[in-house]
């Protein structure tokens, strides 16, 4: 097969098409239309040596507008290179490269179907121009700062630098790839939501954005603006989304300082302040909640919960109230190998009741205790993924689900804490929890003793409330009435 550049057609292509990238997207790709935010991306990226960073809520047509982006500099530019690189590649190979194998089989039923024959689309998420492999390609690589090396050395008069999720992108990297754009027609352009306030992806939008009169052209995508937003998704979102995540993945604004922790004090002391929440006739349950600590003096303790809940929801009706009647334990002297004695006994005024335990660590040991009692337990593996589809988009684990949804719950007025033990320890375990946007804008809470942390000891007591906030925890409802008689009950005190 003769080189794409024999062919005669192949100069009139590019002369109408490598200075027109939306008409690209709309003539040879197939596009029905471009939304203004596409057409507007489209058109910054098209300038010769272009440095565009887009901040992007969902569902603003990022996937379709990379991947034309990509087909245009690999078609209409001879021996041009293009990069595309991503913390996390698997996503990239399921959306970016899957929508270029879809676009690149419409460039075979459409009036350019000559060109079909000379692109080649690999397994490996690489495409490239047959007879050309060497120097006229589309690679991927990820970008770690561990092997920032190895996306060294990519170097053309027609270079195309593509980071996606760029706001998780280590800065070791993006000096990599700045080093790459030597020449006069090098392109770069930067995608993600923006899921935190540092770091270069930050810094686009800022310190070196033309508004600072720095290179970089800040777009800001918002879901509410894009025809690919349904209103039915919006309305869904808006409402179970809190106000940083709003920001996030809706607006493509990057989150405010208040975001730093899960809830303010003010947000903590309010769960002393209203009182019962579950009325005595509705149907609630009992729940024992226990995170469990090795009993040996050491810094984390063993903290044992009793509370009701009702509902299984995140918002509405349905949504999840818990009140924390008594804490029966909190220390660090009781040993592992006896504390499922300890539990059993402080649950045996409650009827039905579900053990929530702690599964981590020497927790496990305690759960075999329990089911070898016949106690039924549900076991907590914090770093567990989520199990609903829509908690896996939001979360990075279950560890954060619980969290931020127990945040929410005490911001909402569906968090209630009936008894004065260990206030103190409660409210500055509560109000201190450190929130952070991971890769995709899954919300995460950062590893215990990391910087965010500022010092903060295992939360071990607000760790046992989150346990009620698990999607997946279950409980049986009560058929008697124990609310007066065991609201104001101890059963140990250590």
């Amino acid at each position: 097969m003769n080189s794409i550049l024999d062919d005669k057609r192949y100069l009139k292509f590019v002369e109408r098409y490598s200075g027109d990238l939306p008409r690209f997207a709309v003539e040879v790709l197939g596009a029905d239309m471009l939304s203004v935010q596409q057409l507007e991306l489209l058109t910054h990226v098209q300038v010769s040596r272009s440095r565009v960073s887009v901040a992007s809520g969902h569902s603003t047509g990022k996937t379709f507008s990379i991947s034309a982006i990509v087909l245009w500099h690999l078609i209409c530019f001879p021996n041009s290179i293009t990069l595309i690189t991503a913390n996390d590649l698997a996503q990239i190979k399921n959306t970016v490269f899957k929508e270029i194998a879809t676009r690149v089989e419409r460039i075979a039923r459409s009036n350019y179907a000559w060109i079909y024959p000379h692109i080649e689309v690999l397994a490996s998420s690489m495409v490239r121009i047959k007879g050309h492999e060497k120097n006229w390609f589309v690679a991927s690589k990820t970008a770690q700062a561990k092997n920032a090396n190895k996306i060294a050395g990519f170097h053309a008069r027609w270079l195309m630098i593509i980071a996606d999720e760029a706001s998780s992108i280590a800065d070791e990297v993006f000096k990599t790839l700045y080093g790459a754009l030597s020449e006069e027609h090098n392109r770069m352009l930067m995608t993600s939501q923006p899921t935190r306030n540092a770091g270069e992806f930050w810094r686009t939008h800022n310190e070196i954005s033309i508004n600072q009169n720095g290179d970089w052209i800040p777009l800001v995508f918002s879901s509410f603006d894009s025809p690919w937003a349904s209103d039915e998704f919006l309305r869904q979102a808006y409402s179970e989304y809190d106000d940083d995540e709003r920001a996030v993945r809706l607006l493509g604004v990057f989150p405010q300082d208040s975001s730093k922790v899960m809830m303010s004090l003010a947000d903590a002391n309010s769960m002393y302040s209203r009182g019962r929440i579950i009325k005595d006739d509705e149907p609630y349950g009992w729940v024992l909640l226990a995170d469990i600590a090795s009993g040996e003096g050491l810094r984390d303790k063993s903290a044992c919960i009793i509370a009701r809940v009702i509902g299984y929801g995140n918002i509405g009706d349905d949504a999840r109230r818990a009140e924390i009647v008594v804490i029966p334990i909190l220390t660090n002297t009781i040993r592992s190998n006896v504390f499922a004695d300890y539990l059993t006994e402080a649950a045996d005024s409650y009827p039905g009741i579900t053990y929530v335990v702690d599964a981590g660590g020497l927790g496990v040991n305690v759960c075999q205790d329990l089911e070898d009692k016949n106690v039924l337990c549900h076991r907590v593996w914090w770093g567990a993924p989520c199990f609903k589809t829509e908690s896996k988009k939001r979360y990075l684990n279950l560890r954060a689900q619980a969290m931020h949804q127990a945040a929410r719950a005490a911001k909402e007025g569906r968090l209630s804490v009936l008894c004065t033990e260990y206030q103190r320890v409660m409210l500055s375990q509560s109000s201190r929890i450190p929130k952070a946007f991971a890769d995709s804008g899954k919300i995460k809470v950062p590893p215990k003793g990391s910087c965010e942390w500022e010092g903060l000891a295992s939360p071990d007591l607000w760790d046992a409330v989150c346990f009620a906030f698990l999607e997946n925890v279950q409980y049986i409802v009560s058929e008697n009435d124990y609310a007066n008689s065991v609201k104001n009950s101890v059963f140990k005190v250590f």
